[in-house]
């Protein structure tokens, strides 16, 4: 081969040493540079370039140089990590298939039998029991003082011994409920009521000596819970079109009793039926900042008087007692 092609062969085979490990770097961080205009927060640029919010502190890990996701000035250049974007391939419609054409034979149809449509509900019901209410103090018709064994606490299919306020008998059913404690409104200190855990269901098996069975337990129930009058609790039906109301209010407990950090958990609010709450309305929650950043985005499931109970749809950080809850702007 002639030296001037071996040359020539050398340089090449340089090139593509020194070029292709940035090709690939560029292939494996794909980034988007979008400029900073006014007014913009981390939460609008998520929206906006990711058509996700909730992606903003993904966004904000991208850029070490913002130490602070609350402050983010004009002009300043922000790296949008554009495999954040959740892309959709539309579904090919099926190729309609050509049957052949038969007579049919006439014959006597039977009866169309129309079944009832399939209710679909806002939550499970049982999780709706589990997350109990806030109330004005504990209302009870008894307690459960002893058991039989040597066990600690009960469950379902357990028996028990029960005082009431009134004669009972056989087949009588109650709700097991326990105080779980005060709430006080985490910002001006008032008292909210007593939150009610609701532990299970019993019914009466023997009316001489008031004995019920343990028909179902959602927890252990302990030695010393209070019984209640039994009554249905339905969940409440989904809705298309949630409502949005403009509501404003704090988040007052939660099941965790500190905080919630996952889509499901349940948290109570200051906010209920004389605010014009409804099951089904959705709301939005902020951290406790100095600036109005959203945080997550929540569901009512049951409301009294004066206090709802939620889920959490969806939230970027845990969202504690104490947190701000708005009305979910439309986007």
């Amino acid at each position: 081969m002639p030296r001037k092609s071996q040359i020539t062969n050398r340089i090449v085979f340089l090139l593509m040493l020194v070029l292709l490990p940035s090709f690939a770097v560029a292939q494996m961080q794909e980034y988007k540079d979008y400029t900073v205009e006014k007014g913009d927060t981390l939460w609008d640029i998520s929206n906006k370039e990711l058509q996700d919010p909730f992606l903003w502190p993904k966004v904000w890990k991208e850029n070490p140089e913002v130490k602070n996701p609350d402050r983010i000035y004009p002009n300043q250049n922000i790296k949008i990590p554009l495999h954040l974007l959740q892309k959709e391939v539309a579904p090919q419609p099926p190729k309609p298939v050509v049957k052949p054409v038969i007579k049919p034979i006439p014959e006597e149809k039977p009866a169309k039998i129309i079944q009832p449509a399939k209710k679909e509900y806002l939550v499970d019901k049982n999780l709706l029991i589990l997350s109990g209410y806030i109330a004005d103090s504990a209302h009870s018709v008894g307690a459960i003082y002893d058991k039989p064994g040597e066990i600690t606490n009960l469950a379902k299919g357990d028996y028990a011994y029960v005082t009431t306020d009134h004669p009972v008998k056989k087949g009588d059913k109650f709700y097991i409920i326990y105080p779980v404690g005060e709430v006080k409104h985490p910002v001006t200190g008032r008292s909210l009521g007593v939150r009610i855990a609701i532990l299970g269901t019993a019914e009466v098996v023997d009316q001489k000596d008031p004995k019920i069975l343990i028909t179902s337990s959602y927890v252990e129930i302990p030695i010393g819970s209070l019984i209640d009058n039994y009554y249905e609790i339905e969940p409440p039906l989904a809705v298309d079109n949630p409502r949005k109301p403009d509501i404003t209010g704090y988040v007052v407990t939660s099941l965790r009793r500190i905080y919630a950090h996952g889509n499901w958990d349940v948290v109570f609010i200051d906010k209920g039926e004389n605010d014009g709450l409804k099951a089904g309305d959705l709301l939005a929650t902020m951290l406790q900042s100095e600036h109005k950043i959203l945080n997550g985005v929540i569901q009512v499931i049951s409301t009294r008087p004066s206090t709802s109970a939620a889920i959490i749809r969806k939230s970027a950080k845990e969202i504690q007692i104490g947190d701000p809850v708005t009305a979910l702007r439309q986007e």
